[in-house]
């Protein structure tokens, strides 16, 4: 099948590459244009940008999408089909309805369930069993199309979006070849999705990863892992900022009446704080200026009390 592959992050480089290694021919690849990084301004390529590199395809880097100019290259190509993932700019119905079998979209959630954003960081924050990928027609209301094809995954107890987002990248690969045979033999199935079951979860801001000690250990533990890499869990630390990279809920038999936020326990190689209930043990910490390290490393350089307090 001829296609037109849309997309920029780590998580749509599975299905370019499988679309590639099964045989079916990419026109072009249209992606995000290149951004500048650090301070030097050095250009960086997306990771889609980078796999289309690499395969030699022909790349298309619009500042807008929806431009008349780029629906002209578009319909030049003639594709018949449309492959979108975690692209980063809303498609046009113009464009969705130059090719035949139209255009298809990876979504990294078991949909209607977290629509939006950030449907990895969701399952997570939320404590979820399982999550999943959808392959679905893409709709210009936001990810409604309906179902060509979706499957679970459990998630681990201590999944992150780094440990996670590889799974149903790859799950989305495969699930899309699945759906793209289905097409070519007139098989696929189309499922509606039921609206009262929809939920949506927005682009995650930075302050919205600073803790709020007074919620409950087991909250924020799901929050450590859900804001990794970005935009982290934090708090502060002698006015400085203070990151929780990795944390366990302590089963702390000791009664407490402390306030939320409070050191309760401290030795060379642990550190307890309480929460709004329960108890957080910290495992992995990041002060400002400082590189990431155990808590065994931090607490070598840091003179830490009982008593002593976060934010």
């Amino acid at each position: 099948m001829k296609i037109i592959f849309i997309g920029t992050s780590d998580l749509a480089v599975p299905a370019l590459d499988a679309l590639k290694e099964k045989g079916h021919e990419i026109l072009a690849v249209i992606t995000q244009p290149d951004k500048g990084s650090g301070r030097g301004k050095n250009i960086r390529f997306s990771p889609v940008k980078e796999a289309a590199l690499r395969w030699n395809l022909p790349i298309l880097q619009p500042e807008q999408i929806r431009a008349e100019e780029v629906q002209k290259q578009i319909q030049k190509l003639k594709p018949d089909l449309f492959v979108v993932a975690s692209y980063g700019q809303k498609i046009p119905q113009e464009i969705m309805d130059l090719a035949p079998y139209g255009c298809i979209n990876i979504h990294p959630s078991l949909l209607p369930k977290y629509r939006g954003a950030a449907p990895i960081v969701g399952p997570i924050l939320n404590g979820d069993a399982k999550t999943g990928t959808s392959i679905m027609r893409l709709a210009q209301q936001l990810d409604a199309g309906n179902i060509l094809a979706q499957e679970e995954i459990v998630l681990d107890p201590k999944e992150t979006v780094p440990s996670l987002e590889p799974k149903l990248a790859a799950l989305g690969a495969k699930l899309l070849l699945s759906v793209i045979e289905q097409m070519e033999n007139g098989t696929v199935k189309e499922t509606v999705q039921t609206e009262e079951q929809a939920t949506y979860i927005r682009q995650i801001t930075k302050e919205e990863g600073r803790i709020d000690f007074s919620d409950p250990a087991e909250k924020i533990e799901r929050m450590v892992r859900a804001y990794a890499p970005w935009p982290s869990a934090y708090t502060s630390l002698d006015n400085k900022t203070f990151k929780i990279w990795a944390a366990d809920v302590f089963d702390y038999e000791k009664e407490t009446a402390e306030e939320p936020g409070t050191v309760v326990f401290v030795d060379k190689k642990s550190l307890l704080v309480q929460c709004g209930s329960g108890v957080l043990a910290l495992k992995e910490v990041q002060i400002e200026g400082k590189k990431r390290m155990s808590i065994e490393e931090f607490l070598r350089g840091k003179k830490i009390e009982t008593g002593m307090h976060f934010g």
